[in-house]
């Protein structure tokens, strides 16, 4: 870049690499991108002190980024909630421009880590991680706060006090401090224009709309169902099409093979509400959520269950042919003897067979059946007393690797032009 467009940049900078020193810190290695800096572990030189590095990333195109990097260090510490990433230090440039947070170093897996996974998580576990996310977004609230960018890259699972699942939330580079009157900093987006990442975003995030609390209750709703089915709620060709669905789209169901539980059909009534288009329609806090969900996962009875993940349904899927195929036969069966009794014409019924993985049923063979026998009504499997209709599962190809997923960057933007 010239130096006219470096003087026309303000703030504006080389990212810096592994090995080089910035302030007291050097970096060591480079551990990601959020949505206004880059990620890096540092090493304080003078007490040799670990620590992470969020350094502003030139030309992000961001609008206020500086103003936001304050904002951000502000919200964490005035937060101070221990699922809630601690920020120590702000460096600043010779002329007091902000340059890098310093932030507590983690352990462990974010959860976008933990969906791609390809091991089943267990059912308390889920809603374990669930609670957590929801107790960080609850302090955030109460703090007066909007986090913007809630999703499973922004949520951090670490070791704490013997709990393996304690969730952390980070990146609060897109937060927004409100109040009764509204935005409370000069950080405030501009009306019409989106600003998030377009697979958690709420409907009134999508089309541009001023967002309270109740938008990150959306993003909870369809982050906890992609770490429950391992698929995102929309999908689309691109993100203005994902952007539209979320304004208009019903939100799907969870899959049948969990609403065949009660435990799922109960899970699949809260995320229904938190996915609900109107705002006040939305009527969960975060802390009621994390109640919730935490009394689902300590009720006792689903320590050895899992809740279905994409590509492990071909069981399922079989016992359900199966099932189907015999509950034909038996119909047939049942018809069978019915014309034998009124026709007294000999009918022969051979053994009913199922193969394991084919098509379906053989059918019985008829022996000197009347000439003018009615034809065969189709056999219709009885629904169960009590048993709740299951809605289609929304079929979907399997999700692509997460570093080649524009959905989940952050990004500015006009959806209308």
């Amino acid at each position: 870049m010239d130096a006219a467009r470096r003087e026309g940049q303000a703030g504006w900078f080389d990212l810096p690499e592994v090995g080089a020193v910035l302030g007291p810190y050097r970096l060591l290695r480079r551990l990601g991108a959020g949505t206004t800096g880059t990620v890096f572990e540092v090493e304080h030189q003078r007490i040799a002190r670990r620590a992470a590095m969020k350094v502003l990333s030139p030309m992000v195109p961001v609008p206020n980024v500086m103003d936001r990097f304050v904002v951000e260090a502000q919200a964490v510490n005035a937060i101070k909630d221990p699922h809630v990433v601690e920020v120590t230090d702000i460096l600043e440039s010779p002329d007091g421009r902000p340059l890098a947070l310093v932030m507590e170093l983690l352990e462990g897996k974010s959860v976008a880590d933990l969906i791609a996974g390809e091991a089943k998580l267990p059912v308390d576990r889920v809603l374990r991680i669930l609670a957590h996310v929801c107790d960080g977004l609850a302090a955030v609230h109460a703090a007066g706060f909007v986090h913007r960018d809630l999703k499973p890259e922004n949520v951090f699972v670490v070791e704490r006090d013997g709990n393996p699942d304690f969730a952390k939330l980070l990146d609060f580079g897109l937060v927004k401090p409100v109040g009764e009157g509204g935005a409370r900093s000069g950080c405030g987006t501009v009306e019409g224009t989106f600003l998030g990442s377009p697979a958690y975003a709420s409907p009134e995030q999508a089309a541009g709309k001023s967002v309270d609390l109740r938008s990150d209750i959306y993003s909870l709703g369809a982050m906890a169902y992609e770490l429950v089915t391992g698929e995102l709620l929309f999908t689309a060709d691109g993100f203005r099409e994902v952007l539209m669905k979320h304004m208009a789209a019903p939100p799907p169901h969870l899959p049948p093979e969990i609403l065949e539980t009660e435990l799922g059909r109960a899970l699949d009534d809260i995320l229904q509400t938190c996915l609900a288009k109107e705002p006040d329609q939305r009527r969960f806090s975060a802390k009621q959520l994390a109640e919730m969900f935490r009394r689902m996962a300590g009720t006792g009875e689903h320590d050895a269950e899992v809740f279905p993940r994409r590509g492990d349904n071909l069981r399922v899927a079989r016992r359900r042919r199966v099932l189907a195929a015999s509950t034909v036969a038996v119909g047939l069966v049942a018809l069978l003897l019915a014309l034998r009794h009124h026709t007294h014409a000999p009918v022969q019924i051979p053994p009913t067979e199922v193969a394991s993985d084919g098509p379906g049923p053989l059918a019985p063979q008829v022996v000197d059946a009347p000439e003018a026998a009615e034809p065969a009504p189709r056999a219709v499997q009885p629904i169960a007393d009590g048993a709740r209709e299951q809605p289609k599962r929304n079929t979907r190809a399997r999700r692509p690797a997460r570093s080649a997923r524009p959905l989940d960057e952050a990004i500015t933007l006009d959806p209308f032009q």
